[in-house]
């Protein structure tokens, strides 16, 4: 298979999740064996339209929750240039548990075989793609509002997690994750 037929199949699935990462210059982890491509910009977040709603069981995630121990994050440490990514992996490490019965609602599940949102911060992932991160964010919110995994699930699935702009999120919580991480 050539690169042009590969790129172009990965744009018809991507497109076909309506996230549309391909015509928004994003470029989740699983592209990056395709070459070279451009990086995500905080800037390029903001111009793509919100990714569709899920239909219920649509992606990805465990419903119960975990019974062994669960992989560890990426150390948010070498992100520390990238506020949005920083305070992401940063977050990941605080949930994990719960990440691990939450569907991320990229195309991950079934371009790199992810089983909930919490794939998404032990791999490189959640550095390429800012649909995680915004979630990351809603889902520590609501955590923090005593809001079980389920009831968070329900709310990402109404769409409420859409609400979250990742850049200004991470902008207003970064010095707060770096004094705590210290």
């Amino acid at each position: 298979m050539t690169r042009a037929t590969t790129v172009m199949l990965l744009s018809t699935l991507v497109a076909g999740s309506g996230l549309l990462l391909a015509t928004c210059g994003k470029t989740p982890t699983a592209y990056q064996a395709l070459g070279p491509v451009s990086r995500v910009s905080a800037s390029s977040a903001a111009m793509c339209p919100k990714p569709k709603v899920p239909e219920k069981d649509q992606f990805a995630y465990h419903k119960e929750p975990p019974t062994g121990p669960l992989p560890a994050t990426l150390d948010p440490e070498p992100f520390k240039d990238q506020k949005s990514v920083y305070v992401g992996y940063s977050i990941a490490s605080k949930i994990p548990g719960l990440l691990y019965q939450e569907p991320c609602l990229c195309p991950c599940d079934k371009l790199a075989h992810h089983e909930s949102l919490l794939d998404c911060f032990t791999s490189g992932h959640g550095e390429h793609c800012p649909v995680c991160r915004s979630q990351v964010f809603f889902i520590y919110e609501q955590h923090k509002k005593g809001k079980t995994a389920s009831e968070i699930r329900n709310a990402i699935e109404k769409g409420d997690a859409w609400e979250v702009d990742a850049n200004k999120y991470a902008e207003a919580h970064y010095a707060e994750h770096t004094q705590t991480e210290q």
